[in-house]
């Protein structure tokens, strides 16, 4: 039987999945690069990080959620094969440390 926290987390990975492989058309079509897209997620996850909350309570298990999936991308950023538009081996490279 699968759990409702298994369901969540495979929405989630599959959200994660479905906007990385928007990033990835971005870049494709030039709009912008892996560093441009690399430097909005972490203007997100620094805006995040220094938020009142975040800083009150650093390791509070919210706001580490909140910062996972912006890690995620931009892990997903680095995998990004320009001449094939395909993100090779997000498998394995994609949930190292998560």
């Amino acid at each position: 039987m699968t759990s409702d926290t298994d369901v969540t987390d495979a929405q989630i990975a599959g959200l994660l999945l479905a906007v990385a492989a928007l990033m990835g058309e971005i870049r494709r079509k030039g709009v912008l690069d892996g560093g441009e897209i690399d430097g909005a997620l972490q203007r997100l996850a620094d805006d995040i990080g220094g938020s009142k909350l975040a800083q009150a309570t650093p390791e509070d298990p919210m706001i580490r959620a909140t910062l996972a999936p912006l890690e995620q991308l931009r892990r997903m950023n680095t995998l990004f094969n320009e001449e094939s538009g395909r993100f090779p081996g997000w498998i394995s490279k994609g949930d190292e440390d998560a």
